[in-house]
């Protein structure tokens, strides 16, 4: 079976090939085109831009595949119909709608979030059948990354519970904005791992709904970092120590929420695994301080490249989903969802 996976939820537009067979993955193709540079001077993703762009790059990618591989081929598409911009969202459902109709086949509508859940199970080996790997059910799952922050606890593939999420601003984005105040590029994720690893003092900052139950408020955080870097140029320079110091105070201070939540979840539920995954789920720091919080527990992440939005990860949800035995779609039955 081919299953081609389309992703145009925020800022990276995906287009990716898979071969399945039973309990196996080949990934034949994995073409992704980075609108970072486009969004940079604006120090965020503009969601218009990022339409256009995706309008722009998915014909381009899809002939990269097509060279290759005869389209008439696929059984299925893949589209990841949200959570996410919506404009982005737009332009990726009239592309694949374009094209479902063009090649006469189905849609998979997937999940953005729970792709990025099968993302834990393969690797990015392109060309190479691959057994997909096998998750230790019940699972507390936490999707971190620039537009979510939730936690859910999985019975099995199909049977899940959404136990709380950010009622702000998510993690992955407080990192990025801060990143804003200490002058860092955009994405500011990256560069605050990169600088925080020559941090020798930590500040002191909150941690709001700490006690909340299982979800999350970074606003508060996010505003009293900004005050803070505001209070320290009064008195003297931002340098790179200053910096370093501030990029690691804010990420321990993300961190130790993250941590103290899943905490919280695993003493109240019964779990034989945890799965972390989205794009902050690739920062380094993160991933030591998850392990060496629950040193006996099953952890899986995401492999680095797979961590962040690709087709990949659609193309694999809609094989999931096909083997659960979901409804597939006609083109004009397609709909999506910003939130």
């Amino acid at each position: 079976m081919f299953i081609l996976g389309i992703e145009t939820t925020c800022d990276e537009t995906g287009v990716a090939l898979i071969e399945a067979k039973d309990e196996e993955i080949k990934i034949l193709k994995n073409e992704l085109a980075s609108q970072i540079k486009i969004h940079q001077k604006y120090g965020g993703v503009v969601p218009i831009l990022a339409a256009r762009e995706h309008q722009k790059n998915l014909p381009i990618l899809l002939k990269n595949i097509e060279k290759d591989f005869d389209l008439q081929k696929i059984d299925y598409l893949a589209f990841s119909v949200g959570p996410g911009l919506l404009p982005a969202l737009v332009s990726g459902k009239e592309f694949v709608q374009d094209l479902a109709k063009k090649l006469n086949k189905k849609i998979i509508p997937v999940n953005h979030l729970e792709a990025h859940f099968y993302s834990v199970t393969i690797k990015n080996n392109i060309g190479r059948w691959q057994k997909i790997k096998k998750i230790m059910f019940p699972a507390l799952v936490l999707i971190v990354s620039g537009g979510h922050t939730n936690l859910y606890l999985f019975k099995n593939w199909r049977d899940k519970k959404l136990l709380g999420m950010s009622l702000d601003d998510a993690a992955g984005e407080v990192l990025d904005k801060c990143a804003r105040a200490l002058n860092l590029p955009y994405p500011g994720g990256p560069e605050i791992e990169k600088i925080a690893k020559n941090a020798k003092n930590y500040f002191s900052l909150p941690k709001p709904m700490l006690q909340r139950g299982y979800f999350f408020s970074f606003s508060g955080l996010k505003t009293a970092f900004v005050d803070l870097v505001a209070e320290i140029k009064k008195f003297r320079k931002l340098d790179e120590g200053v910096k370093s110091d501030l990029a690691a105070s804010l990420q321990k201070t993300i961190f130790e929420i993250l941590t103290f939540k899943l905490k919280k979840a695993k003493e109240n539920f019964r779990v034989k695994s945890i799965v972390i995954s989205g794009g902050v789920s690739a920062n380094q720091t993160l991933k030591k301080i998850i392990k060496k919080s629950f040193p006996r527990e099953k952890i899986y992440f995401p492999q680095r490249s797979l961590a962040t939005d690709n087709g990949v990860n659609i193309a694999l949800g809609g094989f999931f989903l096909l083997s659960l035995n979901e409804k597939t779609l006609e083109a004009e039955e397609l709909n999506i969802f910003s939130r």
